[in-house]
């Protein structure tokens, strides 16, 4: 199992965005729960200590794509949702907007939810505890870019997600979004391309 160095420019342009995910993604992949538990440190962005054992404790769960996506994703049309009620600087009000058409959309007032635990890998991606750093309408295009490298059409996966409010005990990296935000821990294998993906987020404001 090696890790792939030199992944698409949406990766980087997604950490310029001031996106909170890491990504580490490996070729020659088996998918197996000793590959991903020794690539999970490599994915975590800073952390003191980590706990292997503790995390193959903890476990994971087997999901679908749509469940992985979550909430804030339309798997119809592919699109970001920014759920919540939105009142513009005209006075519309706006339910659950594609992220997409907010482009030259000023939101004068409005709230949303956390969503429930599990998947909800969408919002992660797209509503950090400060937001992106570009218009909506480049996020939705990085994040298809990063989506389809992640989880190439046609191409059947095996989703595991290892999120838990015990990963602090695995890792002080999983500390921070603890407090509120969330923690974030995805494994993502093609078993027809051997590609392993490890997607991880925690943060604070």
């Amino acid at each position: 199992m090696n890790r792939i160095e030199k992944l698409p420019p949406a990766f980087e342009r997604f950490d310029e965005m001031l996106g909170v995910l890491d990504f580490a993604i490996f070729e020659d992949a088996g998918g197996t729960e000793e590959e991903i538990l020794s690539a999970v440190p490599q994915a975590l962005r800073h952390f003191h200590r980590f706990d292997a054992g503790k995390l193959r404790a903890l476990g994971s769960r087997r999901i679908c794509e749509k469940a992985f996506f979550g909430d804030w994703y339309d798997p119809d049309s592919g699109s970001l949702l920014r759920l919540g009620s939105y009142k513009t600087a005209d006075g519309s009000q706006l339910t659950d907007p594609v992220l997409s058409s907010l482009d030259d959309v000023r939101i004068m007032s409005g709230a949303s939810s956390c969503p429930e635990p599990g998947g909800q890998f969408a919002y992660a991606f797209s509503h950090p505890p400060y937001p992106l750093n570009a218009r909506p309408g480049e996020v939705q295009a990085v994040f298809e870019e990063i989506r389809d490298f992640i989880l190439p059409p046609l191409h059947r996966s095996e989703i595991l997600d290892w999120s838990d409010a015990r990963l602090p005990e695995v890792s002080d990296y999983f500390e921070d979004g603890a407090e509120w935000w969330g923690v974030f821990l995805f494994s993502v294998h093609i078993p027809s391309m051997r590609r392993l993906t490890i997607i991880a987020g925690s943060t604070t404001d």
